[in-house]
């Protein structure tokens, strides 16, 4: 039986390296050269949850702002299928289509995956000169934040090799420069500086960090690589504390080839400066929930290869005649209408994170890469069954040559129809389609502010991810499922009822066959679900997620050998 209502597409970009390639129509992937980097990729941006995840820890109840898209799709490994492709960047689509699992109304997902035929373990790994810009206010003595950053440095500094170089700058309301690049690793010298640092003063974030990027780029040397690492607790409270201000600075910098991470730590610092720096740096953001997570970033971003594998990336789509374009969700690079819209990545990075386990249940931080997500909405104009066109080009830094690659999305069904059973093209679209509808259904949560409406959806999110593992096992989806269980309880410790007998009547989602429609491990919705027009267009309107197609671009410039585990 096929449940009629509006329908969701999905398109990914996954994996990157290589060069341009053929124009492909959707349909399945082919079968044929393998894929040597075998993982997801990331352009930068926040590259876990690691707040919304020590919020849960300390009993709290995480908000809007602490639950990133990108940073939640890069804690999930999600391979690309096999294809025939030998160039760099390479597209091959997959389709999806299901029910969404809180909601039960229509999803289909055409993914679009960007896998590599580089090997990141014979890529050329260049010493790294890298600075550190730390943020020492008075305000980095509260919840012991200082001696998480300083454990995190003394890794960093055990672990540089001996052909890297440290700066040190720390800052509060006037900066400091404790080191400069020197012809050998002092490392008694700069632990000592470390183990030196107290909170003191405000945040001038704008002067130290441009004193950071004046160090880097006074060694500017193509032989090297070439990064800064930005640690800060608040908000910027001295000097300039325009975030457009500080964002262009960082742009300038970064386009002359200098890599930008940044990472946080408390409960009050700007998360969207700090997230927005990262992805204008094709960087990555990370949080420190605690000093496990500061040592496991710093290992991290020294196994990160600051390299450039592309440069000047650019996605771009435009919508069939059938289609408008609606919500972007993944990235704040896109910008667009209904009818299209494009994003340019400054450049494209190869990351080989071989010091972490592939098992994402031990602990630790999990990995697999950006995507876009791009809502459509079905016209009455789909005469071709054409959903949309998109281009990927991107400038090799070695030549210069600009490589680009067309593709053409097409899908033959009505797209207003569901199966009953979801629809894979290949195996490869499961985890992906676990993962989105874990991110929905988090998001459902958290923007509730009737908490027992959040304790309905994280229960209809949690029967279908447990019904879907049954036949998909995904360790990924395991572990979130692990995290939720700890948002139930935290909501029931703030007053939400955990009881059986819930009243969702008044909630967003009620009205239109949400809440546990998911009926079995094969994707089988039971009698309960419902659709009706007004009430679909009433959850589109409040969540901004349901109806219309969805069109998924996983993105990235960071190629991952190994995911990063689950805390």
């Amino acid at each position: 039986m096929m449940t009629r209502t509006s329908a969701l597409l999905m398109v990914g970009l996954v994996g990157c390296s290589s060069s341009g390639a053929d124009t492909q129509n959707g349909g399945s992937p082919s079968s044929g050269a393998s894929d040597a980097g075998a993982g997801g990729v990331s352009f930068g941006g926040q590259q876990d949850i690691g707040e919304f995840r020590g919020i849960l820890a300390s009993g709290g109840v995480p908000g809007v702002d602490t639950l990133d898209a990108n940073g939640f799709f890069n804690e999930h490994y999600a391979p690309p299928p096999a294809n025939a492709c030998t160039s760099t960047m390479c597209m091959t689509p997959g389709l999806s289509v299901g029910h969404d699992w809180v909601t039960g109304v229509h999803q289909a997902a055409l993914q679009i995956a960007i896998n590599t035929n580089v090997d990141p373990a014979n890529y050329p790994k260049l010493p790294l000169d890298l600075t550190v810009v730390i943020d020492h206010s008075g305000s980095m003595a509260s919840d012991g934040r200082l001696d998480k950053v300083k454990s995190g440095l003394d890794t960093l500094i055990d672990t540089l090799g001996d052909s890297d170089r440290l700066a040190i700058v720390e800052f509060d309301n006037t900066v400091r420069t404790d080191a400069t690049f020197t012809t050998t690793l002092d490392r008694t010298h700069l632990h000592a500086i470390v183990a030196g640092l107290v909170p003191a003063g405000g945040t001038d974030i704008f002067l130290g960090l441009r004193t950071g990027f004046d160090l880097s780029a006074a060694t500017l040397d193509p032989t090297r690589q070439h990064r800064v690492i930005l640690l800060s607790d608040g908000l910027a409270t001295s000097g300039n504390t325009d975030t457009t201000a500080i964002l262009a600075m960082a742009d300038g910098y970064v386009e002359r080839g200098i890599g930008l991470t940044t990472i946080g730590v408390g409960a009050d610092f700007d998360v969207n400066l700090m997230r927005g720096l990262a992805e204008h740096g094709a960087g990555n953001f990370y949080f420190l929930e605690d000093p496990n997570a500061a040592t496991e970033v710093f290992q991290q971003e020294l196994d990160f290869f600051a390299t450039p594998l592309a440069l000047d990336i650019s996605i771009s789509g435009f919508a069939g005649s059938g289609y408008n374009f609606g919500e972007v969700v993944g990235s704040s690079l896109w910008a667009g209408n209904t009818r299209g819209g494009a994003m340019h990545i400054p450049a494209a990075f190869v990351a080989s994170r071989t010091s972490v386990s592939a098992d994402p249940t031990t602990g630790g931080r999990r990995g697999g890469g950006s995507m876009l997500f791009i809502h459509i909405d079905p016209t009455a104009n789909n005469t071709d069954g054409t959903v949309a066109d998109l281009t990927l080009s991107y400038r090799e830094p070695s030549s210069g040559t600009i490589k680009t690659q067309n593709v053409h999305l097409t899908y033959a069904l009505d797209p207003t129809q569901t199966p009953d059973e979801v629809y894979l093209s290949a195996p490869e679209m499961a985890p992906r389609f676990a993962m989105y509808n874990m991110f929905l259904g988090f998001r459902a949560a958290v923007t509730e502010t009737n908490y027992n409406c959040a304790v309905v959806s994280l229960r209809a999110l949690k029967a279908a991810a447990t019904a879907w593992n049954v036949t998909h096992e995904n360790p990924d989806i395991v572990a979130d499922v692990k995290l939720l269980d700890e948002y139930l309880v935290n909501l029931g410790a703030h007053g939400a009822s955990l009881g059986d007998n819930l009243d969702a009547s008044t909630c967003r989602n009620s009205g239109y066959g949400g809440y546990g429609g998911y009926g079995g491990a094969d994707g089988r919705f039971g009698n309960d679900y419902t659709t009706g027009g007004d009430q679909l267009r009433g959850c589109a309107a409040s969540r901004g997620t349901a109806g219309g197609f969805v069109l998924v671009l996983m993105l990235g410039g960071v190629l991952r050998r190994a995911r990063r585990k689950s805390r």
